[in-house]
């Protein structure tokens, strides 16, 4: 994540990935309010791997004393000093040169208290999260939902949100990179086949899924209970001959009476099961092919599954597996 120090007033802040320097107000990304500065004055971006600087500007930008080439990709390294005046003695140092990440910052904070936003986020901490944190890598966005009314917010830049009793807002710095990314790593699911193991008494459940003859170990967790026994429900209703975007499709409250939990335990659960999922898959595999949700309901997303239950099968859709 780049970041540059104003070096007067000390003050940091972080780049986009495309970041414009200027005087117009509401184009720009950071102001520049001087008669000197140009409305779109110059650009700093993430090219190839590397930042780089880009004067636009009638008057110049200066890099480490120098005043660079207009129209020109000018790589920018770690302790480099950048004026976009020769008037103004204002110098920015180039402090960070890591690729751009999206963050929550706190409103009221110093510069160190940041969140660095990765896939999933249980917030303030992973045992009681107040807060769930997730990008949508179907819609390319990032949404919150709030444990206490469940409610789905979709996220935009700059948007609030209160954890722990203290206001943060979302800076997206690669939104339209993690766009591309993801389109070029999203896969179909129809190739993951699903192996649930469950004790006899049902307190152990272990998943393992089979992608492209490889096994991925996904162990023994509390939630692959919850996604075996959607599972069970799909199956049902397949045997029962629904229609395919019909089959599995449970209520979240019915969901909960049968696993004995609060609604509020399920939603954590779900996604839990999809934090685990999509970080093993390395984000390859939308999280929806394990999990599906749809207005207070949620279905197993998985199309072809076994479930031991001991040493022997419970139920299988495959047909190698009916006996």
């Amino acid at each position: 994540m780049a970041v540059l120090k104003h070096i007067e007033s000390q003050s940091k802040f972080y780049l986009r990935a495309f970041h414009r320097f200027g005087r117009l107000v509401h184009s720009v990304d950071t102001l520049l309010d001087f008669p000197e500065i140009t409305r779109i004055h110059a650009v700093i971006e993430w090219l190839n791997e590397q930042w780089c600087i880009n004067d636009l500007s009638k008057n110049g930008v200066w890099l480490n004393d120098k005043k660079i080439s207009k129209n020109q990709n000018i790589p920018l390294k770690k302790g480099d000093n950048i004026r976009f005046s020769e008037v103004n003695n204002a110098v920015y140092q180039v402090i960070c040169v890591d690729p751009p990440r999206d963050l929550l910052l706190p409103e009221n904070a110093s510069h160190e208290d940041v969140i660095f936003l990765e896939q999933y986020h249980f917030l303030p901490d992973n045992k009681q999260p107040e807060v769930i944190v997730f990008f949508d890598s179907q819609q390319h966005c990032w949404y919150y939902e709030t444990m206490q009314d469940h409610l789905l917010t979709l996220m935009s830049d700059g948007q609030n949100l209160y954890i722990g009793g203290q206001s943060w807002y979302l800076f997206q710095a690669e939104s339209t990179m993690q766009e591309k990314t993801v389109e070029l790593k999203r896969q179909p699911n129809n190739n993951l086949e699903f192996i649930f193991s469950l004790s006899l008494d049902e307190e152990l459940a272990e998943l393992k899924i089979k992608k492209n003859k490889v096994t991925l170990d996904f162990d023994v967790r509390s939630h692959h209970y919850l996604t075996l026994l959607l599972a069970r429900y799909k199956l049902n209703d397949m045997q029962n001959n629904f229609e395919a975007d019909v089959q599995g499709w449970v209520q979240v409250k019915k969901l909960a009476k049968d696993l004995g939990i609060s609604e509020s335990h399920v939603n954590i659960q779900i996604h839990r099961a999809r934090k685990q999922f999509v970080e093993i898959l390395n984000n390859e595999i939308i999280p929806s092919a394990l999990i599906e949700r749809k207005r207070g309901k949620v279905r197993f997303g998985g199309k072809t599954f076994t479930i031991y239950k001991g040493k022997k099968i419970e139920s299988s859709n495959l047909e190698d597996n009916v006996e």
